[in-house]
């Protein structure tokens, strides 16, 4: 009987030790579940200042452009009223050239 006495104290030891694991592992999981949670939202927050950052960054470089085309076409413009003859001449030679390359 001493060694079903002992055998018994093993699987108790066992079960004890097994509910032990488990009890560990459940906190793991639990904790693991939590840092995943964090991370998610530190990279949702991460991901809205960069699209916050590029959505800034295009609407200043459009306006830029938007200005250099402003100036462009306000140069193109006082050529034209300076040298009306030659815009034409010019925007002539232009067309046709075009119309070579589209005729092939």
């Amino acid at each position: 009987m001493a060694t079903s006495g002992a055998k018994a104290t093993d699987d108790q030891d066992r079960s004890a030790e097994a509910q032990g694991a488990e009890r560990t592992l459940e906190e793991e999981i639990r904790q693991l579940r939590e840092d995943v949670s964090q991370l998610s939202d530190h990279l949702r927050r991460i991901s809205n200042r960069s699209v916050n950052a590029a959505q800034r960054a295009a609407k200043e470089g459009a306006e830029q452009l938007r200005g250099t085309a402003e100036d462009f076409q306000d140069e193109l413009v006082g050529l034209v009223r300076e040298k009306p003859l030659t815009s034409i001449a010019v925007a002539a030679a232009i067309g046709y050239l075009f119309a070579l390359i589209a005729h092939r």
